[in-house]
């Protein structure tokens, strides 16, 4: 019972202080999510290759492939082409922020004898490795088709995974995109 009353009062406690600002005003915080109303610019053309929905930046670079271990960011379009599709330089607003938890998928282990969200144990008894992060729709009037942007945290154990800082998610942009709060 002590346990619980401590619990209570620990969740109020930090409640209390993300609702009054302390936590939501640090940009190294990875408990402070871009809010709706953020506007992602994008100051370089990025190219989608064809037959693929989203381009990768990390560590300030544009690439195919990332180090999933290490924040991350892509652009996600909305179709998929047998052509190239560029998203230009613009401004998007977001609209709409979603949390989103991954599972990192092992072929090496194709059982799993139980699950609960993302705390799964897999056939090894050992608990799957994840990455949490933020998914930032977009509305845009200009390019519609381009649909939101996915920043993520490394992947880690469940305990472990954190989502990216917005300081984290403007290393990763680099000088292909900033991140400018309302």
């Amino acid at each position: 019972m002590k346990r619980n009353v401590i619990s209570i009062l620990t969740c109020l406690w930090l409640t209390a202080c993300s609702q009054s600002g302390w936590v939501r005003q640090d940009t190294a915080s990875t408990l402070y999510l871009p809010p709706v109303g953020t506007l992602v610019e994008l100051k370089q053309p990025l190219t989608v290759r064809p037959g693929r929905a989203r381009v990768f930046l990390q560590g300030g670079r544009f690439g195919q492939a990332i180090n999933q271990f290490e924040p991350n960011c892509n652009f996600v379009i909305r179709t998929l082409s047998e052509q190239p599709q560029v998203i230009k330089p613009d401004t998007f607003l977001v609209v709409r922020v979603q949390r989103v938890t991954e599972e990192v998928v092992q072929l090496t282990r194709p059982i799993r004898v139980a699950g609960l969200g993302a705390l799964a144990l897999d056939s090894s008894g050992g608990y799957s490795m994840v990455t949490r992060g933020v998914h930032l729709w977009f509305g845009s009037d200009t390019q519609p088709e381009v649909m939101r942007m996915t920043c993520r945290g490394g992947f880690d154990d469940p305990w472990r995974a954190k989502l990216p800082s917005i300081d984290q998610i403007r290393a990763v942009l680099g000088a292909y995109a900033s991140l400018t709060l309302p």
